[in-house]
């Protein structure tokens, strides 16, 4: 995912889109209209990667949560900060599956793990995500009210 070669790659949905004409580090896909981001490469410092940004927002909520259940599990956080801790991420994860899931109904294109799906099994994952999407912005929502 090179963003120097004329057509790049989208990392979500794999279609080939114009090269990165903004100056800006996120841009949408043209096909899927998931948001991307354009960070430095680890091999070479004149070359960018392209990251899916909701995958980045997944994986950055991993050690977030890894870190509040080992800080729990020792006594160095309470009760109360870890509630708040598990909400944040479930209100988090929720508005990233919603987003995820609206684009996929919205253009037909799914994602799980490697498998990319289009037309209408594409959309029926996309439902549902978005309803899970839902249910734990509600359930995260609940969670920060009611532990502050």
């Amino acid at each position: 995912m090179i963003v120097d070669e004329p057509q790049v790659q989208c990392p979500f949905c794999r279609g080939f889109m114009p090269g990165w004409l903004s100056r800006y580090p996120g841009k949408a896909c043209t096909l899927c209209e998931r948001p991307l981001l354009l960070v430095p490469s680890a091999s070479s410092v004149r070359h960018r990667s392209i990251l899916s940004a909701l995958d980045v927002a997944k994986v950055i909520m991993l050690p977030v949560m890894v870190g509040a259940t080992i800080s729990f599990g020792f006594g160095r956080l309470g009760i109360d900060g870890f509630a708040q801790i598990v909400a944040a991420s479930l209100l988090a994860w929720g508005m990233i599956d919603v987003w995820d899931g609206t684009a996929g109904l919205k253009t037909g294109i799914d994602k799980v793990k490697k498998q990319i799906r289009r037309g209408a099994a594409a959309r029926k994952m996309s439902i549902a995500k978005t309803i899970f999407g839902l249910s734990s912005t509600i359930l995260g929502g609940l969670g920060l009210l009611m532990a502050s």
